[in-house]
């Protein structure tokens, strides 16, 4: 069952090939991989519309009806969900929907159940309520909004990930055995992170191998491969496991079973073990999260799902992203809620502290942090109901959701003071949840230049490539092996002539003789022609243009302003391409910027069409304001003017980071760490002799 592994990568995309030329090979493998993945479950989709992100930087220009779909499509949502809202919400006024605890109740989950939630997105012939996505979000916000985030987030992982997968990729034997017992209310978990090893799917360490006498497999998560941190995980629930096909293989595999309802000593004709207990987060303190051990844990041959574990991991998070903005947009009306209501009630200095100022524009970013996330989630959902690629949006509508909830959070703490910190206050009990958001599902940095990559990719194909190409050439000695690291050259520079002219040469002839050169040269030229054309309208004001003259008139300039700037981004991405180089495969700073860039802009542009939709007055002022204070960081980012503060910020990290690494930092040198709850460090091996 064991794989060996590759002499080399073979990645697909410019970026795994970009790494691999750095000298980055384990990197190179493992984007090329869960490129790989993606591009899969893109099929799956059948998506083969060009992503709302990428057309919205390199055209063609996407109409008003399109970005205005998602508010339209909410506006026109059923009623499915009212029934589940309301058990909820009479179960919470009876003071029943949480233990003593503060865990979710059984009254809780029973009353929401008889109306369905937990088979809310599942087809009526498994027994669920079949509804639609979008109806789904609508439920989430008002549990969310309602101080039952809890609720919404298990409700969530049961719908999105867990059955998802099944409806998606399981057999229709699988289908029928645990769809139904799913949509009854058993709870479903979805085990992939580890003691050791977190999203990166690809990295997993659990594994199973076969097993010849029942034809199933055995599963082995021991130690530092226990799964860790997973939602939903219960004795005698059910749980999507991703395990390595073999303990070296290269395929990672999934395996849906049903956990025993006790833990398992092995002895007495037991021949494996297994325990579930708490795995002590300090979020999610109201649901169920659990770590989890397998030792030669038998699972049946027909509990695997015939599908790549990375694939379907891809093919779900696109709907748990939408769905995590939709409960983010509901923490932030409770935020607002509760600080409102202090507001107008409580005396502060010259008054009631509504009439200041400052508590005001707190109050707004709360409301403005609702009103992106809901956007984003909805323009996001319509956007996969119309076949349409989400690569670029479903990545920053979490970030943006996520990066909103904690400012939400502490705008709140900013108006209640310490009010906010009372052990009874809802707003205290969702702060770990607030921090958590922007972890769950990948750290939204990380996730952003994941963004970056996506929206980018066909045009560093088409254009880049060549030069990427080049480049790597000369990295390789003669015998066709490449250059040892400290020999390489990531970057083409004036400098280089006079350090190493014949390279230097060498390339330039290289990138003459490079047909994806001169396709550079000439989509330079086109674009920057457009440019010119374009500059006659700048100065005609944003009423006088067709394409703006539906929305409001407050909201006008800002979606003028998102679209002409997400249009200039592609001059951005080339002149970091063209500083950077080979090195903008280290270059972190730089692409997170660029992404939080486009995130900012496109919230914008979201905002202003959904306001429009919605027509709603208290909405439209929501939305101005929240362009303003994006606009204004927006304006803040300096990307190709600011290119040289980022080269000397980045070299500031890292030499940090080398003392760190290093044991050489002083203010650290006499702090003894906290050993790790869940040791994951490696042993260190011993050597030979």
């Amino acid at each position: 069952m064991t794989t060996p592994p590759d002499a080399a990568p073979s990645p697909a995309s410019t970026a795994a090939k970009a790494l691999a030329a750095a000298g980055d090979a384990d990197s190179a493998r493992d984007v090329g991989a869960l490129d790989d993945a993606a591009q899969k479950a893109a099929a799956r989709l059948g998506r083969k519309k060009r992503g709302l992100v990428e057309r919205l930087i390199y055209g063609p220009q996407p109409d008003t009806a399109e970005l205005q779909g998602g508010a339209v499509s909410m506006s026109r949502a059923g009623t499915s969900g009212d029934g589940v809202v309301r058990a909820a919400l009479d179960c919470l006024a009876r003071g029943e929907a949480f233990t003593a605890n503060g865990r979710l109740s059984a009254a809780l989950r029973q009353a929401v159940a008889q109306e369905k939630a937990y088979g809310f997105t599942v087809p009526g012939e498994f027994g669920g309520l079949g509804g639609r996505y979008v109806e789904l979000a609508l439920v989430e916000e008002e549990l969310a909004a309602n101080g039952l985030g809890p609720l919404a987030v298990e409700i969530s992982g049961e719908l999105t990930i867990g059955a998802g997968s099944l409806l998606a990729y399981g057999t229709d034997a699988q289908k029928r055995l645990f769809l139904p017992l799913v949509a009854q209310g058993e709870l479903m978990a979805f085990g992939l992170t580890e003691v050791g090893i977190g999203v990166n799917a690809k990295k997993v360490r659990a594994y199973v191998e076969p097993d010849p006498a029942t034809g199933g497999f055995r599963l082995f998560a021991v130690g530092d491969r226990n799964k860790l941190w997973i939602t939903n995980a219960v004795h005698g629930g059910l749980v999507a496991i991703v395990a390595r096909i073999g303990k070296d293989g290269k395929q990672v595999g999934l395996f849906v079973t049903r956990l025993p309802q006790q833990d398992v000593v092995r002895g007495d004709g037991v021949d494996h073990e297994f325990w579930c207990r708490s795995s002590n987060s300090g979020a999610f303190t109201s649901n169920h999260n659990a770590r989890l051990h397998f030792d030669n844990y038998p699972l049946r041959k027909d509990e695997q799902i015939q599908a790549d574990g990375v694939e379907v991991l891809f093919y779900c998070l696109r709907m748990g992203r939408c769905m995590l903005a939709a409960m983010s947009a509901g923490y932030q009306r409770m935020f607002a809620a509760d600080a409102a209501a202090y507001a107008r009630s409580r005396e502060g200095v010259g008054g009631l502290v509504i009439k200041h100022e400052l508590p005001r524009q707190h109050l707004g970013r709360m409301l403005g942090g609702a009103l992106q996330s809901r956007a984003l989630s909805h323009l996001s959902l319509q956007q996969d109901a119309d076949g349409f690629d989400l690569a670029g949006l479903r990545d920053l509508t979490k970030s943006a959701a996520a990066t909103s909830a904690i400012e939400s959070q502490i705008a709140c703490e900013r108006v209640l003071g310490g009010r906010s910190f009372d052990a009874g206050a809802r707003s205290h009990q969702a702060r770990h949840n607030m921090h958590v958001f922007g972890v769950v599902e990948g750290e939204d940095d990380l996730i952003l230049m994941g963004m970056v990559k996506d929206v980018t990719d066909a045009w560093t194909e088409r254009y880049m490539a060549g030069m990427l190409a080049v480049i790597q050439s000369i990295n390789v000695a003669a015998d066709g092996k490449p250059l040892p690291p400290a020999q390489r050259l990531l970057r083409l520079t004036p400098l280089t002539l006079f350090t190493q002219p014949k390279k230097l040469w060498q390339a330039t002839r290289r990138l003459l003789g490079t047909g994806s050169f001169w396709k550079l040269k000439g989509w330079i030229a086109w674009n920057g022609l457009q440019e010119l054309l374009r500059l006659p309208f700048a100065l005609l004001p944003s009423r006088w243009l067709p394409r703006y003259q539906l929305l409001p008139p407050e909201l006008r300039r800002y979606a003028r302003f998102a679209e002409a700037k997400l249009r200039r981004l592609r001059w951005a991405y080339l002149g970091i391409n063209l500083w950077f180089q080979l090195e903008l495969t280290r270059a972190q700073i730089p692409l997170q910027r660029l992404g939080k860039t486009i995130e900012q802009l496109v919230t914008m542009l979201a905002l202003c069409h959904h306001a429009t939709a919605t027509m709603d007055k208290s909405q439209l002022h929501i939305a101005a304001l929240q362009c303003e204070q994006l606009a204004t960081r927006v304006r803040g980012t300096r990307l190709l003017t600011g290119l040289g503060q980022m080269e000397r910020l980045r070299k500031l990290v890292g030499a940090v980071g080398d003392d760190i690494e290093q044991g050489q930092c002083t203010l650290l040198s006499d702090v003894k760490p906290e050993a790790f709850a869940h040791p994951f460090e490696a042993k260190a091996k011993k050597k030979p002799g």
